[in-house]
């Protein structure tokens, strides 16, 4: 699950900048392989700065998912 807040959630972070997007991974106990594999993949897209900024000018959800599955396809 994705989501977006545009006036940002303060959580305290170390760096003080509040935080506009968020990613929510559920999954069984069982498939902690599986699991362990999308955050990482997570953490990979979410570290270019273009991605991040397409998804904050993406209009709406459809166009959010399209940003997502586009680089998802580059792997």
């Amino acid at each position: 699950c994705l989501g977006r807040a545009p006036a940002g959630v303060d959580f305290d972070s170390m760096d003080g900048q509040p935080t506009y997007l968020f990613f929510v991974l559920v999954a069984p106990e069982s498939s902690t392989g599986a699991h362990l594999k999308a955050l990482a993949r997570i953490s990979r897209v979410f570290k270019d700065p273009e991605f991040r900024r397409r998804l904050l000018d993406a209009p709406d959800a459809e166009a959010m998912y399209t940003v997502v599955a586009d680089e998802d396809a580059k792997y």
